[in-house]
């Protein structure tokens, strides 16, 4: 029962890991979409 419960705390840290990563990834993206669309912008502007 123990060792049970140390099995799933381990999945559950390893799924909480996961979807940080995923989070920070996509954060990541936005932001790379946001500044790309800024320079492009102030290329036509220019």
């Amino acid at each position: 029962m123990a060792e049970d419960n140390k099995e799933r705390s381990e999945l559950h840290r390893r799924q909480r890991v996961k979807n940080w990563t995923l989070l920070a990834a996509l954060v990541a993206f936005i932001v790379l979409v946001y500044f790309v669309s800024i320079v492009r912008m102030g290329m036509y502007n220019g």
